[in-house]
């Protein structure tokens, strides 16, 4: 039996993993195509603002679709964002951290160029406040059918770093006390004391956060889930890797449960291949772009019913599928 650990998903972000085919399509674009994405309203920002030869630097190696390790000078960008940034050095240390998403979700205020332009940018601030929004509200709908139907809902959240959704869906549904238990499960150690620092916050009495890793937990979860969120944690896996990853926590649920799983798609790559390159030139982030529908057969392969889809609106980066256990 294959057993895939959390440290192997979090590093699964660093840029050694294998190149994605439709990330080096893109790459691969015209001089001219290439410069419509300097031209948006977060390109032009980002290139204002930033000094003249690391702009320079950073544009031709974008243009010409070079690694950074190809690139003459690169540590002269590579300097200029760790020392201009908050969020470049937090995804270097530790690219599956929570810092990224805390700012961009808006629950912290930014600062400087370089993580400006990622608030304003598709691919990050816009994508993702747009996915935040949009998970909790299907979340609330979702568990509001389970209630109809049973007396109490027993949900994890997977990879849940502090636990924003649960977190605030749980605010905005007082009605859930006493039905609803939530475990938030992650590795992270500064993620789960934040999380906890917010339930005391808040005084949320069904959510407690476990650490432990996601996939060994049978035991704990002997088929007796009603409903997960899986957001984040695939955007960088394989589609090998989602599918093994998906069937091991498939045993976890009852019979009819519900996932609820989020990876990115090509459409990042396409719409936003700036923010693309940065992330994994100079954050080292391996993310994968698979064309839209891969996550419905991995779900599908690992297993599960397919329960449909949506995605955030109006950015639509993300593939968001439903599975039944």
């Amino acid at each position: 039996m294959v057993f895939i650990k959390l440290e192997q998903l979090v590093n699964a972000m660093a840029g050694d993993r294998p190149f994605c085919r439709n990330l080096r399509k893109y790459y691969d674009l015209s001089i001219s195509k290439k410069k419509t994405y300097l031209e948006d309203a977060a390109g032009t920002y980002l290139f204002n603002g930033l000094p003249e030869k690391v702009a320079n630097i950073l544009k031709n190696g974008f243009f010409l679709g070079l690694h950074a390790e190809d690139i003459k000078d690169w540590d002269v960008v590579s300097r200029y964002f760790q020392e201009n940034s908050r969020i470049i050095p937090a995804l270097r240390a530790n690219p599956g951290t929570y810092t990224m998403l805390e700012q961009m979700y808006h629950f912290k205020k930014v600062s400087g160029v370089v993580d400006n332009y990622f608030l304003k940018s598709i691919a990050g601030g816009q994508a993702l406040k747009c996915r935040y929004e949009i998970i909790n509200k299907k979340m609330k709908e979702h568990v509001d059918v389970i209630l109809k139907g049973q007396k109490e809902c027993f949900i994890l959240d997977i990879g849940s770093g502090p636990g924003r959704n649960c977190v605030d869906v749980c605010r905005e549904n007082p009605h859930w006390n006493g039905s609803v238990k939530i475990e938030c499960i992650d590795i992270d150690e500064e993620a789960i004391f934040l999380g906890e620092k917010l339930v005391r916050q808040h005084g949320i009495k069904q959510i407690v956060f476990v650490k432990e890793t996601m996939t060994r937990l049978r035991k704990r979860y002997p088929k007796n889930v009603d409903y997960a969120l899986l957001i984040g944690i695939l955007c960088s896996l394989t589609y090998s890797e989602k599918v093994k990853l998906l069937k091991r926590i498939r045993h976890y649920f009852k019979p009819g449960g519900k996932l609820v799983a989020a990876a990115l798609t090509v459409e990042m790559a396409r719409k936003d291949l700036l923010c693309s390159y940065i992330l994994r030139e100079l954050c080292g982030w391996g993310l994968q772009y698979p064309d839209f529908g891969e996550l419905k057969k991995a779900f599908e392969d690992a297993g599960w019913k397919y329960g449909g889809f949506f995605q955030e609106e109006p950015t639509k980066l993300y593939e968001i599928v439903i599975g039944i256990a």
